[in-house]
């Protein structure tokens, strides 16, 4: 008797653990970017009410230099960053800068009390907050683009144009 599956399976295979991982998908929301950026560099990514009008490749060279600046102020690999911006392209570029600087992003809802927030802020162990009305950390660009069994791959400070990003080993 065939079984009967009630979702659509196709694009999605069980590993030898019996967990379902969908295939072809990007390792994480870096990776996703940069393959748009790729794509369509031009296109407009984010485009803010009353504010500005960005592109991909604007949204990647931005992003870098946050993550730049998050490194040089010692953020490594797996450190928390809190990011108390509300939904904009403050938030959306502290978000994609703490991720290409390796850090775990801890979102910060922009409805709670002052003592709520430093709740959060506490319980999460960030090293860093990134605070509404101040400006975004500007750096020299940095993106950790992938983890491979040798460890994380980055693109150093020729970042400022996407096509010039070259992979070198972490130090």
């Amino acid at each position: 008797m065939a079984t009967i599956e009630p979702f659509d399976t196709s694009g999605i295979a069980r590993g030898p653990d019996g967990i379902a991982r969908y295939l072809d998908r990007p390792r994480s929301l870096v990776e996703m970017l940069r393959k748009t950026v790729e794509r369509s560099p031009d296109h407009e990514a984010i485009v803010e009410l009353g504010g500005e009008r960005i592109t991909y490749r604007q949204l990647w060279e931005r992003s870098t230099r946050v993550a730049g600046a998050l490194r040089a102020l010692g953020i490594q690999h797996g450190d928390r960053v809190a990011n108390r911006h509300a939904n904009g392209l403050d938030w959306v570029l502290g978000f994609f800068g703490g991720l290409m600087a390796g850090a775990v992003v801890v979102p910060v809802n922009t409805r709670f009390a002052e003592p709520e927030v430093d709740y959060v802020v506490k319980d999460s162990g960030a090293r860093f907050v990134l605070a509404p009305g101040e400006p975004l950390p500007d750096g020299s660009p940095f993106a950790l683009l992938s983890h491979t069994i040798s460890g994380w791959h980055s693109a150093r400070n020729d970042c400022a144009s996407f096509s010039l990003c070259r992979l070198s080993p972490r130090s």
